[in-house]
């Protein structure tokens, strides 16, 4: 027993202020997020399109809740099985995953009678995801890494020469981070050291699947520059204030047809008997439609990038407000609302990105010219 006692040595309490951080954390969250999401939308799809069966029989019943924890339990085995950066990408996505068939079950969590169809469940997990979006870009956003977190990722990176091939992106990735770690400490010097005289290979070709990406980036990023594409960004958000506004109206009021399905009890609701969630989500629609506004206003002035921030603050509004009133309401079918926004967005702080460029650029070689060339001088 003693002898085990010396083989084991029992970890120190982990104090998270003080442990360094894996530079590549926000995009394992993100994927993490993104499996998760995807997760739900394909279990809802399949059921919906099967007609919701149940698994089992004989007053069986396999949940959810069991494929997902499963699944977490890969991903915790990924990482506490294996060292390095390689299994922390699949362990992300498979642990999404496992979240996703986890979250999947919030109805039944919160009922006294189980109910997995409990339509203000889909506002619920909706109000989870963005907290957890919110928190992981805190941390992005909280600061940079700092000089131990540096030295730490260049030790990682440098790990991976014993575990397989060491290639030149790894070498330059690791480079950056011991340049950039504080001098004074003890092992800068030899990590240093070890990576100029570790030999690398050269990186190997883009996968398929990052080519299309790439393409893809390209292809968007040319039609953003295009001159017509900027003013068609006006007539879109115009279009897409309009019909928000509409499907807000006719998801509150049932007007015309019942695209949102509301739920039971949202359907009649007459002018002096809206609800909370009713004025709420007329309200948020009203914000995000007077930025718009606001933002058409700008354009016409000739101020495109302030325009940009004005829809970049309407579609916020949007996500994070009008749409969890809208998954209330209508449970699952405000999901497509959601891509929108969420295209849109992308689109708007794109263009944003090139707008500021440009007004750099614009400034920059006018603060270049000396002020006696700008005089023109007599002859």
């Amino acid at each position: 027993m003693r002898g085990y006692d010396r083989a084991v040595r029992w970890p120190r309490a982990v104090d998270f202020r003080r442990s360094p951080r894996n530079a590549d954390f926000g995009e394992l969250q993100e994927s993490f997020l993104v499996a998760a999401v995807a997760t739900i939308l394909v279990i809802r799809t399949q059921l919906w399109l099967t007609n919701y069966p149940q698994l089992g029989g004989g007053g069986l019943h396999i949940a959810h809740l069991l494929y997902g924890g499963i699944f977490m339990v890969l991903a915790i085995g990924l990482l506490v099985t294996f060292l390095g950066r390689s299994p922390r990408f699949p362990a992300a996505v498979v642990g999404g995953v496992g979240f996703g068939f986890f979250i999947d079950e919030l109805g039944k969590f919160i009922t006294s009678d189980n109910n997995y169809f409990f339509q203000p469940a889909a506002a619920f997990i909706y109000l989870i995801f963005i907290a957890l979006f919110l928190v992981s870009r805190a941390l992005q956003r909280q600061r940079g890494l700092a000089p131990n977190e540096k030295l730490s990722n260049a030790i990682d990176l440098v790990g991976e020469a014993a575990r397989h091939d060491f290639d030149m992106n790894e070498k330059r990735r690791a480079l950056e981070y011991i340049e950039q770690a504080d001098p004074s400490h003890p092992l800068v010097e030899p990590v240093h050291r070890l990576i100029n005289e570790l030999d690398a290979i050269p990186a190997p070709p883009p996968s398929p699947l990052a080519r299309f990406a790439g393409a893809v980036r390209d292809r968007y990023r040319g039609l953003v520059q295009r001159a017509w594409f900027r003013s068609a960004i006006i007539w879109v958000f115009g279009l897409w204030a309009v019909l928000s506004a509409a499907a807000m109206i006719e998801l509150v009021f049932s007007v015309g047809l019942n695209l949102g399905q509301a739920r039971s009890g949202f359907a009649s609701d007459a002018l002096g008997q809206l609800s909370f969630i009713n004025v709420a989500s007329l309200c948020s629609t009203a914000v995000s439609a007077v930025l718009v506004l606001l933002g058409v206003r700008q354009w016409r002035q000739d101020s495109r990038l302030a325009a940009y921030r004005l829809f970049d603050r309407a579609l916020m509004v949007s996500i994070f407000l009008t749409r969890v009133f809208s998954f209330v309401e209508s449970q699952f079918g405000a999901v497509f609302g959601v891509g929108i926004d969420l295209l849109l967005l992308v689109t708007v702080r794109y263009a944003a990105q090139q707008e500021e460029r440009i007004e750099r650029e614009a400034v920059i070689p006018a603060a270049a010219v000396p002020a006696a060339a700008a005089v023109p001088i007599a002859d």
